[in-house]
């Protein structure tokens, strides 16, 4: 029971998290016109498409030793600036996440598993920089949606084994919707008519569970990470600041 309840006690602490991270998104958002009334501002409006790799694991507790797994991700994304240096990101990303297992006392083979996702981060977007060269943070909630589940043994094998260590092995997550927790900075070169060139480096934190505790046994089972990506973006409103 002492497990259990520790273990509730650190979801109710991130479930907050996320409440706050959205509370300070919306104080961001309808803030702006306030903020911005004695200031002479431009909005500026950004549609983007990235692509890049996410290097992630599982945090499984008890401990699963592991190493990192490889991953692609990409997608397109609308950005809006309402203020100096402050604004919003809104993604579509496909992303993909797992962990690689390293081998049993006695075997030779890494158990792997690949999880694929449509994710939609909306995350507070700022910047510092008035000139070409900008750093940027982005900061905010997740939501991501499993669109392929799949699973193996490196180097390859016919398949898992039929009577597996692992009782997960074989077996599909049982969740198909993650919550996530996301932030990152960057830098962004701003051309003069043809938009900008932006590299973005983010961890993210799952808040759900993979797995069901009275399932398999483990009380966490959550995926975090980090994602590197390049992406182009164009401006769609170009024109001079006031």
């Amino acid at each position: 029971m002492g497990n259990r309840i520790s273990y509730y006690s650190a979801n109710d602490l991130k479930f907050r998290i996320l409440k706050i991270c959205l509370g300070l998104l919306l104080v961001s958002l309808f803030s702006s016109p306030v903020l911005a009334q004695d200031v002479q501002f431009k909005k500026e409006f950004y549609f983007g498409a990235k692509g890049g790799m996410v290097f992630s694991r599982v945090k499984f507790k008890p401990n699963v030793e592991q190493n990192l797994f490889t991953g692609n991700s990409g997608g397109l994304f609308f950005r809006m600036i309402s203020e100096p240096h402050v604004g919003i990101q809104i993604e579509f990303n496909y992303l993909q996440k797992g962990w690689e297992e390293k081998p049993l006392t006695g075997q030779t083979q890494n158990y792997f598993h690949k999880l694929s996702y449509f994710d939609i981060p909306i995350m507070t977007h700022a910047n510092l920089g008035k000139k070409a060269f900008r750093f940027t943070l982005n900061l905010g909630p997740s939501v991501a949606f499993l669109i392929s589940d799949s699973q193996g043994m490196y180097p390859a094998t016919p398949g898992i084994p039929a009577n597996p260590d692992i009782p997960y092995w074989g077996k599909p997550i049982d969740s198909k919707v993650d919550f996530l927790f996301t932030g990152g900075v960057g830098a962004e070169y701003h051309f003069k008519k043809a938009g900008a060139l932006a590299l973005d480096a983010r961890v993210f934190y799952s808040l759900t569970n993979l797995y069901e505790s009275k399932n398999y046994g483990y009380d966490l089972s959550q995926t975090n990470g980090i994602q590197v990506t390049l992406a182009y973006l164009f401006r769609l409103n170009p024109g001079k600041k006031d």
